[in-house]
């Protein structure tokens, strides 16, 4: 979850636009006075796995794909994932379908094919029904964090809830596609009241709740924090957590706000997942800098720590792309990484968060050109590990036709049907995401393709910024990529609103260079010109391009080079 305040970008938008717990079945006793006979029964029973093992051969590699680059993550929400609203309110009504873990299954090819290798499913555990947001409840207030929402499960099948969410992971594993659950932060209203000993309160007795959520509570990870003992419930509900995962054959959590809980904390529970599975993958919301803090009752972001107490990948800043205003704060901040990537374990890595669940809609800072604009970035950027939410493949603006609107039906407290404006909505019944404009989908598996294509360079070649003349805004953003003799060229316009012309200096770069971009054109035309070390380009608004260059000697003739360290 993050805070953050309304764009006005998205003003003008709007302006513009108006409209349960695994439980292993007992054998039957056999009459056999045998000891040891029994007791090996019992240690069967004991043992036993709540769900059936798949009948095809797959391996864990999610910690790998994020240390080499390598992940793809779409991210979604189950209950509205593959929903049916079929009579076009933008919610799901009584009688209408919603998403279930079975009928997700309908997508998996489409997940596929659009070139993801990995699923972040946000929560799927019952909301809390007690001072609640919205008439579903927010995926972020789990009432309990050991069972699935009966709202995920079809009530037609005769299997579990466990059986048929097991059935969905295995089904992505045949395809060759991760599944990472989200762990949420904080509990429910309902879950605060029912377990006291999680929970944090203040000095007057009354819980501790985080600046701007009212349905949810915040828990207590310590038992005492001046001597840094931690509370032994907490950990103990969270190894709970992780083993229920690795049962049914999740491959990794993402923390919500990591730095809801101390390092201290991680440093004992990633490593229990690691003796569990060491391929279990961790990432963490965790931002670089401070983003919507210091919040009440909320720590300080530790970007650095939460690498250090295990966490594979953060969150970083990505997401406030769009107020960055000049190509250098960007550059920058990619450099600034990379350089502390030698300060923590080797092979930490970035989420490609350009925009998540908690951002509005990429549509409003610049339609489908800035959409593709942020996916050429992700496809080229070091340290990075693209990342979509659901929706954005064909240009959805998150704008409900039912936002706060009271609803006499509802399966919570509440009956208005809150929503974060231009915002995935987390606390109702919504509609299956999509938008009208596919292209931006086709643009995304052509970069997915050429990040595999060039993977190598991509995902452990240096990078390295150019120099440039006559970009007195400083809105092109230009660096090269380069891995044992081979370069790419990436030149883009941060602007969205016009063109920008300039000269960009390439060492090595000759008059004969054969100039072919290797991402689809789109949007306002560009037209580029190679000359001696250097290149003329007039760039259309928000255009990216992507050039493979002869300069296998650039890192010799080049000041400074930046790169991971792996």
């Amino acid at each position: 979850m993050m805070i953050t305040p309304t764009s006005n970008l998205l003003a003008q938008y709007l302006k513009n636009n108006p409209a349960a717990a695994p439980v292993a079945a007992k054998p039957e006793t056999q009459n056999n006075s045998a000891a040891v006979v029994q007791y090996l029964d019992n240690q069967a029973a004991i043992n036993m796995p709540a769900v059936s093992r798949p009948d095809f051969n797959y391996k864990n590699d999610l910690k790998s794909l994020f240390a080499s680059n390598s992940a793809k993550i779409l991210a979604i929400i189950p209950r509205t994932f593959n929903a049916q609203d079929k009579d076009g309110n933008g919610y799901i009504c009584k009688g209408e379908t919603y998403g279930t873990f079975l009928n997700a299954i309908g997508r998996l090819d489409e997940v596929k094919n659009d070139g993801f290798n990995t699923l972040h499913l946000l929560p799927i555990h019952p909301p809390g029904k007690q001072k609640a947001m919205g008439t579903a409840g927010s995926l972020y207030a789990p009432a309990d964090f050991l069972t699935i929402d009966p709202v995920l499960i079809d009530k037609n099948d005769p299997r579990s809830p466990n059986e048929q969410f097991k059935a969905f992971i295995d089904e992505c594993h045949k395809r060759g596609i991760k599944v990472m659950l989200d762990l949420p932060s904080c509990a429910s209203f309902d879950m605060f009241t029912r377990e006291p000993d999680l929970m944090a309160k203040e000095a007057d007795g009354l819980a501790k709740t985080p600046q701007g959520w009212n349905d949810i509570r915040m828990f207590q990870p310590w038992q005492d924090e001046c001597k840094r003992t931690l509370n032994p419930a907490l950990l103990e509900l969270h190894k709970k957590y992780v083993d229920w995962c690795v049962e049914l054959g999740v491959d990794g959590i993402r923390a919500d706000v990591a730095r809801a809980k101390p390092p201290e904390f991680w440093d004992v529970i990633i490593p229990y997942s690691r003796k569990l599975d060491p391929e279990f993958g961790w990432l963490g919301e965790t931002y670089t800098y401070e983003d919507a803090s210091p919040q009440a009752n909320m720590p300080y972001d530790r970007p650095v720590d939460t690498w250090r107490c295990g966490f594979d990948m953060i969150y970083g800043q990505y997401h406030i792309f769009h107020e960055w205003k000049t190509a250098t704060e960007f550059t920058d901040y990619v450099k600034d990484q990379l350089a502390n990537s030698y300060d923590v374990p080797k092979g930490k890595s970035l989420l490609g968060s350009f925009a998540t669940h908690d951002d509005v809609s990429p549509m409003f800072h610049g339609g489908v050109d800035y959409c593709n604009l942020t996916m050429g970035l992700q496809a080229t950027l070091p340290m990075l590990n693209p990342y979509i939410v659901d929706g954005y493949q064909t240009g959805d603006d998150y704008l409900y036709p039912y936002e706060h609107i009271h609803n006499p039906v509802t399966d919570t407290d509440n009956n208005e049907m809150t929503v974060h404006r231009g915002k995935l909505d987390i606390f109702n019944f919504s509609r299956k995401p999509g938008g009208k404009n596919p292209e931006i989908g086709d643009f995304m598996k052509n970069c997915f393709a050429f990040k595999d294509k060039y993977a190598d360079i991509v995902n452990k070649g240096t990078f390295i910024t150019l120099d440039k003349r006559g970009d007195k805004n400083d809105q092109v953003i230009t660096y090269v990529r380069h891995y044992k003799g081979k370069t790419l060229l990436v030149v883009a316009n941060k602007n969205v609103n016009k063109p920008v012309s300039c000269k960009i200096m390439v060492p090595g770069l000759k008059p004969d260079e054969k100039l072919q971009n290797l991402l689809p054109s789109y949007g306002a035309e560009s037209r580029f010109q190679a000359a001696d070390g250097e290149l003329r380009a007039e760039l259309g608004a928000a255009r990216v391009h992507v050039f493979e260059i002869n300069t296998p000697k650039i890192e010799q003739d080049t000041r400074t080079i930046f790169r991971q360290s792996f």
